[in-house]
């Protein structure tokens, strides 16, 4: 059972990141206490199937697919176009799209990001020894890391430290696209 209330903590944690939600903003959403979901985060407790049913309306996501890991066992994971749940971001500068579900264990994240003319995507430093490659597939771009930064056209790619402040701009003329790879190497989320 503890690995079970581990598995389900991990899956909550995921979705509830996936959707840019802090546990304050998870616990008004549901009306269950940050702590409750702090504990079952943790894994410490096990809920109610009422409180998982707050939790997977305030995520929106079906019960079920909070508290069966069976889709992370799959060998294919479809992510549609059109699902907005793995749209991490958006507002009129900037959207980001995760392309590997979230709920994975791993150290690795992907993410497609487009940015409108001035946009950009200000980070502050991530776990240590976090890194980021990005590749831009279209428009241009200033990738900055720390006191460093570099310009990069369509088609070039660029390696950099993200367990330090960092951005990505857009520098040209119109919409700019680029795919992110973040990799974690020390404790992350």
């Amino acid at each position: 059972m503890e690995s079970q209330s581990i598995k389900l903590g991990s899956q909550l944690r995921a979705y509830r990141l996936a959707r840019g939600m802090t546990l304050e903003q998870l616990s008004q959403a549901a009306g269950v206490s940050s702590a409750m979901l702090s504990q079952i985060e943790q894994g410490k407790i096990n809920p109610t199937v009422a409180i998982m049913l707050k939790i997977s309306d305030a995520l929106d996501v079906g019960i079920a697919e909070l508290i069966d890991d069976s889709a992370q066992r799959n060998i294919l994971r479809l992510i549609p176009a059109n699902d907005e749940h793995y749209t991490f971001r958006k507002d009129n500068l900037c959207e980001i799209r995760t392309l590997i579900p979230l709920n994975l264990e791993k150290n690795i994240e992907s993410y497609r990001l487009l940015l409108e003319v001035k946009g950009e995507l200000n980070s502050e430093p991530h776990f240590l020894g976090t890194e980021e490659f990005l590749y831009a597939a279209k428009g241009r771009f200033t990738v900055t890391s720390g006191e460093e930064s570099a310009n990069l056209s369509r088609g070039d790619s660029i390696h950099y430290r993200a367990d330090i402040p960092h951005s990505i701009q857009n520098v040209g003329k119109g919409q700019a696209e680029a795919f992110l790879i973040v990799r974690y190497q020390g404790n992350q989320p």
